[in-house]
């Protein structure tokens, strides 16, 4: 997925979008080790060429036998010390856990003082992975989360505006509503005139009101602000949020 997303795909607005977005991210990524939360088949290790090493983690239930992360595990308890990567990424994993605040507080454990969370979420999408699908995202959502967590965040921008969803709700309910699993030749055409139509006039009228998700850019910074109530905040070292 790391190369040119085809035209022809129904999933193309959606993919493509999710793509330059980790692209932008992951210029601002250091040298250091790599955490990817819910990793799949590992699509995007060539986006970070800074990562020493890229490590992936998932649950075996969700995996196919060509699918091997270098750790089974579950993002609300990772099996690392306190510190330990440069970088972690989670990509349209959130609205999959029942507690998102939990896999935030340990993305935020597990990465060292000035290390990037790069987090992806949706706003507008169907059901999927069912029953295990449990919330959708707002850019204020993600930026409570992520700042109730300690986080600074640098950005939240969103993956395309109204046209770009309007766009992969239709082709979404086109390929699964009528069970098409392989695209003939024709329809391969339909779908690429669709997505280019989409994409034209997603870029010629802008409307990020409604939106397929946001990517989100964060830093552990080497002091957080912490509320101790009655209007009054405490500078806290890093030490303390790594228990």
């Amino acid at each position: 997925m790391t190369g040119l997303i085809p035209r022809h795909l129904p999933t193309y607005l959606e993919q493509e979008s999710l793509l330059t977005s980790l692209q932008k991210a992951a210029r601002h990524t250091q040298d250091g080790l790599l955490l990817d939360i819910g990793c799949g088949s590992c699509p995007y290790v060539s986006l970070f060429p800074a990562a020493t090493r890229y490590v992936g983690i998932d649950l075996p239930s969700k995996l196919t036998a060509h699918q091997q992360p270098a750790i089974w595990g579950n993002g609300l308890r990772l099996p690392f010390a306190a510190k330990t990567f440069a970088t972690v990424l989670c990509t349209q994993v959130l609205e999959h856990v029942p507690q998102p605040m939990l896999l935030l507080r340990e993305s935020f454990r597990v990465l060292r003082v000035g290390g990037i969370l790069i987090l992806a979420a949706p706003q507008t999408w169907g059901l999927h992975e069912e029953p295990r699908d449990y919330y959708r995202f707002t850019k204020y959502g993600l930026q409570y989360l992520l700042e109730s967590v300690a986080f600074e965040v640098q950005w939240i921008e969103a993956r395309g505006g109204v046209f770009r969803m309007i766009g992969q709700t239709f082709l979404s309910f086109l390929y699964i509503r009528n069970q098409i699993s392989g695209a003939t030749p024709w329809l391969k055409r339909l779908t690429t005139m669709l997505n280019t139509f989409f994409v034209y006039l997603d870029r010629r009228w802008r409307w990020e009101k409604d939106t397929l998700g946001y990517t989100a850019l964060a830093i552990r910074p080497e002091r957080q602000v912490v509320d101790v109530g009655d209007g009054h905040s405490l500078n806290v070292g890093s030490a303390a949020r790594d228990s």
